[in-house]
């Protein structure tokens, strides 16, 4: 079954000015090079295919790459952006509890369905992360439906990684075999 997405969830991080995202566009088969954070982009990572590339501040440090998996009716947004130098954005947990926070205010029927840490396979590596998975209805492949929504927070160097992935309740054991595919495949840069 082919599942037509159009949503790419991109949502500023919550460490910069409220302005309007500047979408970033390059030819379809062109990476694209994150200068700031060292970190690129290619078209397709899996069988995710890039949709777009949002930068949410002046100089290119807050990015917010969308990709989807038609085939496993998957959208995915990866973020980069530095950690904040102040309490409680300055650190994995205290960061953690703001995404989590931003999750249940803009979806006010999300249950939350998971809140861990775990060592995640991301880029080739065990990355420690936090996670934390919810339910709630909203508007996917152009209905709207019970989603499952899963956040995956890292932080390498001084800079945080914020995978959101979103999918139709129901295709969880296909759509987290993707999104985990994904992560792993998703290169990391080696220094910062």
């Amino acid at each position: 079954m082919r599942i037509h997405i159009v949503l790419c969830l991109v949502t500023a991080s919550v460490l910069t000015a409220n302005s309007a995202p500047r979408l970033i566009e390059l030819p379809a088969t062109a990476t694209y090079s994150n200068a700031a954070s060292r970190f690129q982009f290619p078209p397709k990572i899996a069988d995710f295919v890039r949709e777009k590339i949002n930068q949410f501040d002046n100089d290119g440090r807050d990015i917010g790459v969308g990709y989807n998996d038609l085939v496993e009716g998957v959208a995915v947004t990866i973020y980069i952006y530095p950690m904040a130098q102040q309490a409680p954005n300055d650190n994995l947990e205290g960061h953690f509890g703001t995404c989590k926070s931003d999750i249940l205010n803009v979806h006010k029927d999300a249950q939350s369905i998971a809140d861990r840490s775990e060592r995640v396979l991301a880029g080739g590596q065990k990355r420690d992360a936090r996670y934390a998975c919810y339910t709630y209805s909203q508007v996917f492949a152009k209905k709207l439906q019970p989603v499952r929504s899963e956040l995956y927070l890292f932080s390498h160097g001084r800079w945080f990684v914020k995978i959101r992935a979103t999918y139709p309740v129901g295709r969880q054991a296909l759509s987290e075999s993707a999104l985990k595919t994904l992560i792993n495949d998703f290169a990391w840069p080696y220094r910062l």
